[in-house]
């Protein structure tokens, strides 16, 4: 009797410990086989770069994607790799203050056919691997 209660429960924590590492694998393996790809790059408009603000990359079909502030000199990087396809970009307006902020009005001087992704105005296509995508706006 003995040994058959040793038996069935290293047969439980046999199954229990089998079932955690499964359960562990599968919720740690986000290899889901999609192609990403990394995308960093400058905003210019009127050759002066873009330094409030942020860009967007929107994919018109899956609604995925990404976004990145700019820095001053206008350089972005998307921070998460995305999968690659065609996106739709804009170029967003920095938020407005919040009401106890005190800070000067900067007036946004990107024309809004910029800053609506679903637009289209912008597009670029997202490769495997690193990719640069440069925008002069004018």
């Amino acid at each position: 009797m003995m040994t058959k209660q040793i038996y069935c429960s290293s047969l439980v924590f046999f199954m229990f410990l089998t079932t955690c590492c499964i359960v562990i694998f599968v919720g740690c393996n986000k290899n889901d086989n999609t192609v990403t790809g990394t995308v960093s790059g400058t905003v210019k408009y009127k050759n002066q770069p873009v330094i409030t603000g942020s860009i967007v990359f929107l994919n018109p079909i899956t609604k995925i994607g990404g976004n990145s502030l700019f820095d001053n000199e206008g350089k972005y990087m998307i921070s998460e790799p995305i999968p690659v396809g065609e996106y739709n970009v804009a170029i967003l307006p920095p938020p407005p203050p919040a009401p106890h902020e005190t800070i000067s009005v900067v007036s946004n001087p990107i024309p809004e056919k910029y800053c609506i992704p679903e637009q289209g105005t912008l597009k670029f296509t997202v490769n495997k691997g690193t990719n640069v995508a440069d925008f002069n706006l004018e």
